[in-house]
């Protein structure tokens, strides 16, 4: 069969937005090709962002360009991979769209939109004719052989959304792939990867080399209560072998002359016997690469001699995902099981063998009253890190918080924050309003990199300051100044 997979057009408040390749979408094409399907991903994001009336930078091309897309490939199949629930419309408009040239052209949305709002993804749009929860590999060739022989049943393909007359049926999500070995590795070369490598943005520091994504595992067992990926991978955490990824980053290195890799795992760490081991052979192949992790990183399970395999084999910085500096905040509301402790050894290990390491903070949990902000104070700025990312908490449907927040009617069932409220607060309570946490977002930040002057002077002098760029500072002071 012919399908055609598109990256669906997103709403930035940023002109410039960092986009890394979609290994989600790679995955279903390299699956797709596996099985002989004949498959072209068209990513919509790649261009220019058009600036709207409303401020936003829409991700995405003219009509008329995915329209002759459209009629000149003449699919039999078209999905949409679609992210934000705040850019829904743009999908839904494409899949209107796609009826209005060829009603027989089948209609398949996916993304995590669609693991998150199940079938009211569908429902907001007659031109959809099913959705894929979660991951969706082997799902998509089920539904391509239902649709050319009508086996197997749709009510037998796992995480399938459907039509029954005037009803819409949902497949829960129940088999994740357990050998991920087993899969062909991204295509690739189905897109114009120089697009993606070379677009003069870093992340984290990387970037200002050629520069490509690297999934060594799939899903995290945390559950943390603000987290919502478990639901694209489910809650049990899978690994690919050590032999798998390094022909994979073989490739990378030696066909798409990639230097820098961004390792975007949910839980990279988790088995630190295999990243030790990872390590030493990337070390032992003289691979010419330096990576970090955009994702951030657990804490747990970090050592010493885990780190100085870390630096050798090419470590640029990491992110750890420390959350709040209140044990009360990370551990009673956030689910983290993390304990101060370990965040301090761990900060330390990297400080010792000089890796940059900055930290992920969320404010405003439910709970988070002044006490406990200026415990978060007080514990980032006894650390050595080298930057901190700050940002609010989000209620995503499905989550922890999500539901906690509506038993405590902070919001109601339904909310939906809109892409341009995502860089502030989306709720308050009588522990915080909104204006609070701005506030104490702008002291959090002011007061750590006022404090950490002579560190970031010794990493300047040191040669170590390359995760710092224009951008970054440009956002900070914007960041302190008009928060």
């Amino acid at each position: 069969m012919k399908i055609l997979l598109l990256v669906s057009p997103f709403k930035s408040l940023n002109p410039k937005t960092y986009k890394t390749e979609l290994l989600g979408v790679l995955y279903l094409g390299a699956n797709l090709r596996k099985h002989g399907h004949e498959v072209i991903i068209y990513d919509l994001t790649l261009e220019s962002p058009i600036k709207k009336e409303n401020g936003l930078f829409l991700y995405s091309v003219p009509e008329d360009v995915i329209k002759n897309k459209i009629m000149s490939f003449k699919p039999d199949v078209l999905g949409v991979s679609c992210h934000y629930a705040s850019s829904k419309q743009e999908a839904y408009d494409i899949f209107s769209l796609t009826k209005r040239i060829d009603p027989d052209i089948v209609t398949v949305i996916g993304g995590l939109f669609v693991s998150v709002y199940k079938t009211k993804s569908v429902s907001g749009c007659d031109a959809i004719d099913y959705g894929l929860i979660g991951e969706s590999e082997n799902s998509l060739i089920d539904l391509l052989s239902y649709i050319s022989s009508k086996s197997p049943a749709l009510n037998s393909i796992d995480g399938l959304i459907y039509r029954d007359g005037n009803k819409i049926m949902e497949n829960s999500k129940k088999n994740f792939i357990k050998d991920l070995d087993s899969l062909p590795f991204p295509a690739r070369d189905m897109v114009p990867i120089e697009k993606y490598m070379n677009n003069n943005l870093r992340l984290y520091g990387l970037g200002n080399r050629p520069s490509l994504s690297l999934l060594t595992s799939r899903s995290c067992p945390n559950l943390c209560s603000f987290c919502n990926m478990w639901m694209v991978h489910g809650v049990g955490w899978r690994f690919r072998s050590v032999e798998n990824i390094l022909a994979e980053i073989d490739g990378m290195v030696n066909k798409y002359k990639a230097e820098h890799i961004y390792i975007m795992d949910d839980n990279f760490l988790l088995r630190g016997d295999r990243v030790k081991q990872l390590c030493e052979e990337i070390i032992r192949r003289k691979y010419n690469i330096r990576w970090n992790t955009p994702n951030g990183i657990s804490v747990r399970g970090i050592d010493i001699e885990l780190v100085r395999l870390m630096k050798r084999s090419g470590c640029a910085s990491v992110c750890l995902a420390i959350e709040s500096g209140s044990e009360y905040i990370r551990n009673t509301v956030m689910k983290k099981n993390t304990s101060t402790d370990q965040i301090i050894r761990a900060v330390q290990c990297f400080h010792q063998e000089q890796i940059p390491v900055g930290g992920f903070l969320i404010l405003g949990m439910p709970g988070e009253n002044e006490k406990y902000f200026k415990e978060t104070v007080n514990f980032i700025n006894r650390l050595p890190l080298s930057f901190i990312i700050a940002s609010y908490a989000i209620p995503y449907p499905g989550t922890k918080l999500y539901s906690d927040l509506i038993n405590m009617k902070i919001i109601e069932d339904g909310f939906q924050p809109e892409i341009d409220l995502l860089s502030r607060p989306v709720f308050e309570t009588k522990d915080f309003t909104r204006s609070d946490l701005i506030r104490r977002k702008k002291k959090l930040l002011m007061s750590f990199y006022l404090k950490n002057i002579p560190q970031i002077m010794r990493e300047l002098i040191g040669g170590r300051l390359y995760w710092l760029t224009k951008d970054d500072v440009r956002r900070f002071i914007h960041n302190s100044l008009n928060l």
